[in-house]
């Protein structure tokens, strides 16, 4: 198999200048993270803060992991401040942005189901399991990045064209999380499962989670064109937004 070399990334580029990771698609997706993480953190703070549970009752681990979001949503909110006008400073720190809060957003999620668990007194009994879907959706994660990058490389000295097909994931993807969000509430709040509420919420958040980090496969890749590669910098696509 041969060196990769831009040619091996046009695909993406064609995503940079009029697909799905335009600045303005990339912003409109960062604005619909944010709101996803808010929810989330935001139900699980809630319940932290329950009788049940106990703000003062959570260990200091825990009391660092709520500092910690607090920390990564103003950076959140500041680089979608910084990065309203479309240039290549602009660009650099939203595909930035794209990888590192797509990582938090599939995170974000297992922080409420974990404090439910905490409510319910069956933490200790959901956390293995929850590790153990973090560790092989990492696992995935890496594999499914490798793979796509070796599907990049040109066989035999001819160029190959990346697979990637254009499209409006992004446009599918929230509705989708918003779907799964809204059914979950549902579930939870009407106790339509009884003792398995929070398995299946669990199962859920899974699908989303697998879901983002397959999405972040690609960020990736976008993010190395736009710092390795100065045709990939928005400055010099003939393209107004």
């Amino acid at each position: 198999m041969g060196k990769l070399t831009e040619e091996s990334f046009s695909a993406i580029k064609g995503e940079l200048i009029d697909g799905r990771l335009t600045m303005s698609g990339m912003r409109s997706y960062l604005i619909g993270l944010f709101f996803m993480s808010a929810f989330f953190v935001g139900v699980s703070l809630a319940v932290a803060n329950a009788n049940t549970v106990g703000w003062d009752t959570l260990s200091t681990g825990w009391h660092r992991i709520y500092y910690a979001e607090a920390v990564l949503f103003g950076i959140h909110l500041l680089v979608l401040l910084l990065c309203w006008w479309n240039n290549a400073f602009s660009q650099k720190l939203l595909s930035v942005g794209m990888v590192i809060f797509t990582y938090k957003a599939a995170l974000d999620p297992y922080l409420t189901f974990l404090m439910f668990s905490k409510d319910e007194g069956n933490y200790h009994l959901y956390l293995p399991f929850i590790l153990i879907i973090l560790v092989s959706g990492l696992i995935l994660h890496i594999v499914v990045l490798v793979k796509w990058i070796n599907s990049l490389r040109p066989k035999n000295g001819h160029g190959r064209k990346s697979n990637v097909k254009k499209g409006s994931k992004h446009l599918i993807l929230f509705p989708v999380i918003f779907l799964l969000t809204s059914l979950t509430t549902l579930v939870i709040k009407n106790g339509i499962l009884g003792d398995y509420e929070l398995v299946f919420g669990v199962f859920i958040v899974t699908v989303v989670y697998l879901g983002l980090l397959i999405g972040a496969c690609e960020f990736i890749i976008a993010m190395y064109c736009v710092f390795r590669y100065p045709s990939f910098s928005v400055k010099n696509f003939n393209l107004k937004e």
